[in-house]
């Protein structure tokens, strides 16, 4: 009598419960770095996307800005320095970016600082100009107009016979601060002004409102 073949041909045998362990283990490994990238992925564009309002520090002194900067995670340069009478001297006058401007950490904030030091002016030559352009030349150039100081002059009236600063004669070229008095000799034809002198110099009369003429 024959046996029946009761094998079924073409069926592989089932996986062992170890290989499904391993498999398993595979998928779950992959998963977790999937997980992890999206995470960095995310911290990474916060990170990028995170920015620092630019502290004030105008009117600080370098040091005090530099300290206050650095606090706010950023950097900080003299960039250039000014003379602002309106200022303390050595304090911070301007900076760039602004205050509340917004920025990336560690970028430097460039600094104008105030030198305390009136800038100095070359004397102009106002000597022969009339009064009234002298007073133009003297305000242009960031300079006052101190006393002037009429004398009797029987042919230039109210032309400019001599320019001083601090009583000394006031040669063009030289260099004087920023804002400082120049005092002027104005010559006038009209000698009924001065009083009567038998000396030979010329007589002046000095005239304590600039304004006046």
């Amino acid at each position: 009598m024959a046996t029946r073949n009761t094998k079924t041909k073409g069926v592989k045998p089932s996986l062992g419960l170890k290989q499904i362990g391993i498999q398993i283990g595979l998928v779950l490994g992959a998963s977790a770095l999937v997980i992890w990238g999206i995470f960095a992925g995310l911290a990474a564009y916060t990170h990028h996307n995170d920015y620092i309002s630019v502290p004030d520090v105008s009117g600080m002194s370098f040091d005090e800005a530099r300290i206050r900067l650095e606090q706010a995670g950023l950097r900080s340069n003299i960039m250039d320095s000014i003379y602002n009478e309106k200022a303390l001297a050595y304090t911070i006058v301007e900076q760039n970016p602004k205050a509340s401007d917004l920025v990336k950490e560690d970028r430097t904030i460039y600094l104008v600082i105030n030198t305390g030091n009136k800038p100095k002016i070359k004397a102009p030559n106002l000597v022969d100009m009339s009064l009234t352009l002298a007073k133009a030349v003297i305000k242009n150039r960031g300079l006052e107009l101190g006393k002037i100081e009429m004398a009797y002059d029987p042919i230039g009236n109210n032309l400019v016979l001599a320019q001083t600063f601090k009583g000394k004669e006031l040669i063009e070229g030289t260099l004087i601060p920023k804002g400082s008095k120049v005092d002027l000799t104005v010559a006038s034809t009209d000698k009924s002004q001065f009083p009567e002198s038998d000396s030979t110099d010329i007589n002046t009369i000095e005239l304590l409102d600039a304004e006046a003429l």
